[in-house]
């Protein structure tokens, strides 16, 4: 495997949490933004898109809906927030691309409390949505306190029907300086059967507070759609990015997009947030 940067930028937007790419444009969602900023292929800003009324740019951490994850599902951009504190992270938005970015708010406490009343996990915190054949990957992500977990289930959630239809199994992956680390992206490759994902090693010991930011790893799960259906994912193909460049050191990376991909040579992005106000975006181009 290979990976070498390609380019990085520091864009005036707070929160970078969640990246999604469709037809030449890049989205990217905040936590804590009450608008989804759209940038061109030189990361250019073309739009924004509205999700709700709010004075201010940046939600109070209290009160915010914290958007952590996306993926595109035949020209809809889900956009999904953790359900790490109810109501109010009890949200998601739908945005039909296809017909002016029209936005729909829907409510995820039913699907949230069939995990949150049968205790699952410690916490809950998803911060790592995609698609996976014909299932739907929900990544809750680890603190030092609890493991990662995977939530399988399928496109019935998009319709608003809630069967007990779903598998939660543990996600297996080291540490990093022996801090846990959690898993905080995720995008998939129907073509090549590819699971990219994101993990950072943050010290906290909730999904509320945040913590000191050790670093973050890119893995890589190959035959996905038949690892899924292990009693565990284990990943154990995975780097440490700031071993590729220095640029990455102490970078909490939280999500990965792919833009380009011909046989197994990936052009990828991905956004860090660092809790100062500002996201960085990388290139990387992966070559398995």
């Amino acid at each position: 495997m290979q990976l070498n940067l390609v380019r990085k930028k520091i864009i005036n937007y707070p929160s970078g949490s969640a990246l999604e790419f469709y037809k030449n444009t890049l989205f990217v969602i905040g936590d804590d933004v009450n608008y989804v900023l759209c940038l061109d292929e030189n990361w250019n800003e073309t739009n924004r898109i509205k999700l709700f009324d709010f004075d201010g740019e940046r939600i109070p951490k209290p009160i915010k809906p914290d958007l952590e994850c996306a993926t595109i599902i035949d020209e809809m951009l889900y956009i999904v927030g953790s359900g790490s504190k109810s109501p109010q992270r009890d949200v998601s938005f739908w945005i039909d691309l296809c017909n002016h970015n029209s936005v729909k708010k829907i409510n995820t406490a039913s699907f949230n409390n069939l995990f949150r009343e049968r205790n699952f996990f410690k916490e809950m915190n998803i911060e790592g949505f995609t698609s996976c054949g014909d299932k739907l990957l929900f990544f809750n992500r680890a603190t030092t306190e609890q493991p990662n977990h995977l939530i399988i289930t399928d496109y019935n959630i998009l319709k608003k029907k809630f069967p007990d239809k779903f598998k939660v199994i543990p996600i297996e992956i080291d540490a990093l300086q022996g801090i846990q680390l959690g898993i905080s992206g995720a995008c998939y490759d129907a073509k090549n059967d590819i699971l990219f994902l994101t993990a950072s090693a943050e010290n906290t010991s909730n999904a509320y507070d945040d913590g000191e930011i050790i670093g973050s790893v890119l893995a890589i799960v190959e035959n996905a759609s038949k690892q899924i259906n292990q009693s565990e994912l284990v990943i154990d193909n995975y780097i440490e990015l700031d071993i590729i460049d220095i640029s990455f050191s102490k970078q909490k990376i939280e999500s990965v997009c792919i833009v380009h991909s011909e046989n197994k040579n990936f052009n990828l992005i991905l956004v860090a947030d660092n809790d100062d106000g500002k996201s960085v975006l990388f290139e990387l181009n992966v070559e398995l």
